[in-house]
């Protein structure tokens, strides 16, 4: 059986089209692709679009070039941040230095490119190219004719119908076998010339790419910094976050020498492309194929401005030797890296959870114990109450899927509390934490903490406010009388019941729970004690952490303001029949100025 890991449902079969790590195997399964014994485990390409198992034949949604050439670059921040794990439990989740600094400087092969570009020697070849001569012989008009070819005379004695008439001294031809010559411009190093272009454009448009990608998070890193409309807070988190990296100065050193390689890098791109749209690359075939190791010819040694060929096509294929590991090496590589990618999502849980658990995988809160475990590739909040440590309550599924796709679809019927966290390659990310089940998870955004902080957050005040207000049955007379008149506590000696609607101080807290014992009422005294912490839990100030008094509304809510601290103001109400609670921060709940401190959501 199949699990797919995106629904976390079993099944049978296989679709005929499958996307690259969305489908795992317990059990030993067929032979995968003819390399892998007995597959197992997550389901990735190997690099192409085959996917055969034993006998049956199906294939991979493959990414276009920009998804791969981003991908890559994610990948490659994954496995640095993957090893750095290793060294420590809670590093910052955002682009790593070690990649910003590779790629911000020219690569070899662009250095050198740079250097016989400025020197015009590409110019030269497609301008005055090396040609070939090739001879044809055809019979055309005298007045044609330039060169005869051998055997001319031949032929026209054969040939009665090349003659305009006889004479006696002899015939005067009409039409004669001439030699015409033409240049060849399909000789083996131009063709090496034309590829040559091809393969330096394709390398260049995806590192165009890659740095496009990297500008773009020193700049919105660079805006934290600057930026007036980003509320403090939220800017203060991010930059401590980034500054586990990269502080002001660095960063804005970074964006100056990225610039520069980005404007000399579109400025090669811009020369290849235009060496491409005329000379000499328009006149060798798209067909002509420079195939297996480069040959070197004389002219590819010897020309001064031919030598130059081999030396760029041997540091194009140095620069691109990671793609030629084997099917079998990158299949492995791909499992790596969902595994890996799964746990820099724990990593991101971790940092989200910070304000509860302090960097630990569990901690108390709101008269339980919560809990970030790992479950395979899934990461799973828990919540486990009191006097019940059997049972744990899930609060929260994140599933990290490491995909090039866009966002499927056709996902229907999903649990509320099952997320799927994806790099949103190519995709442009929404003004809120997340859309619907979907959450973008990579170093590059610097929102990420924000996103799963936000997640979090409404997952732990799901599970507190359900339980608000929530009548406490079967409670013996002799405890509602003893109720009566404690503050915070409300008593329906009708319903035998009674509600902790505001917090309720430690000892009579306290003597409720022992009367309840006393009165073979344990349950109750138990959950009367949880549903008093849930209250306190919600009187701290989630963005300042200062105290806020919770204060009842009826019918059956409540408002909890941070007057003495920030500001942030909390309402629980009732709207078309049900609970809507509303987190507000200097009245506004912009995700993008606010991050996680403010939101909406029914309960």
């Amino acid at each position: 059986m199949w699990l797919d890991r995106l629904t976390g449902e079993q099944c049978r079969q296989l679709p005929p089209v499958i996307e690259p790590g969305r489908y795992q195997l317990a059990a030993s399964g067929p032979v995968f692709n003819g390399h892998t014994p007995a597959f197992s485990g997550v389901l990735v390409s190997d690099g192409g679009e085959r996917c055969q198992l034993g006998s049956e034949m199906r294939s991979f949604v493959m990414p276009k070039h920009a998804q791969a050439t981003q991908s890559d670059q994610l990948c490659k921040a994954i496995v640095t941040i993957d090893a750095d794990l290793q060294r420590s439990k809670l590093i910052s989740p955002l682009m790593p230095a070690a990649i910003i600094g590779s790629q911000s400087h020219l690569l070899p092969l662009e250095e050198r490119l740079l250097d016989v570009v400025q020197q015009g020697h590409l110019h030269q070849i497609s301008q005055r190219p090396r040609l070939d001569l090739h001879y044809e012989d055809e019979v055309t008009d005298v007045a044609r004719a330039r060169r005869m070819a051998k055997g001319t005379l031949v032929h026209l004695a054969s040939h009665s119908e090349c003659w305009q008439r006889q004479t006696l001294s002899g015939v005067i031809p009409k039409k004669v076998l001439a030699r015409f010559s033409e240049d060849d411009h399909g000789i083996y190093e131009n063709r090496v010339y034309a590829r040559l272009l091809d393969k330096i454009e394709h390398h260049l448009w995806g590192r165009l790419l890659a740095l496009k990608s990297l500008q773009e998070t020193l700049t919105q890193a660079l805006e934290f910094y600057q930026s007036e409309e980003i509320d403090y807070r939220l800017s203060h988190e991010v930059c401590r976050l980034w500054g586990m990296t990269f502080d002001q100065g660095k960063t804005s050193k970074a964006s100056e020498r990225l610039g520069e390689t980005l404007e000399t890098l579109q400025r090669l791109h811009r020369t290849i492309s235009g060496l491409r749209q005329s000379g000499l690359y328009l006149l060798v075939s798209q067909q002509a194929q420079v195939m297996g190791s480069l040959h070197l010819t004389n002219i590819l040694s010897h020309d001064p401005h031919y030598r130059h060929l081999s030396t760029l096509w041997d540091l194009l294929d140095k620069a691109t030797l990671i793609s030629q590991n084997t099917p079998e090496e990158r299949f492995r590589q791909n499992q790596y890296l969902a595994h890996a990618y799964s746990r820099y999502a724990g990593l991101v849980l971790r940092h989200a959870l910070h304000p509860y658990l302090h960097g630990q995988d569990e901690g108390s809160w709101a008269g339980g114990i919560i809990r970030l475990q790992q479950s395979g590739l899934e990461w799973q909040l828990v919540n486990i109450a009191s006097g019940e440590y059997s049972a744990a309550e899930i609060l929260l599924t994140v599933v990290p899927w490491l995909s090039n796709t866009p966002r499927a679809e056709e996902l229907q019927g999903l649990p509320e509390d099952r997320f799927i966290a994806w790099p949103a390659i190519g995709q442009e990310l929404p003004n809120s934490a997340y859309q619907e089940h979907w959450i973008s998870l990579s170093p590059s955004d610097m929102y990420c903490v924000e996103r799963f902080g936000q997640l979090v957050d409404r997952a732990l005040y799901r599970k507190v406010l359900r339980s608000y207000g929530r009548p406490l049955t079967k409670i013996p007379l002799k405890v509602l009388t003893l109720a009566d008149g404690i503050r915070g506590v409300y008593v329906d000696h009708q319903s035998h019941a009674l509600e902790v609607r505001e917090a309720v101080s430690e000892k009579p807290v306290e003597s409720l729970k022992k009367a309840l014992v006393a009165a073979n009422a344990t349950q109750q005294g138990i959950a009367l004690e949880i549903l008093n912490q849930g209250v306190l839990a919600l009187e701290t100030c989630p963005v300042c952490r200062a105290r806020a008094n919770l204060v009842y509304q009826n019918p059956a809510g409540f408002r909890a303001n941070c007057e003495e601290g920030c500001g942030t103001e909390r309402y629980l109400r009732q709207q078309n029949g049900r609970f809507v609670f509303d987190q507000i921060v200097s009245g506004g709940m912009d995700f993008r100025t606010l991050g996680r401190r403010a939101f909406s959501m029914q309960i």
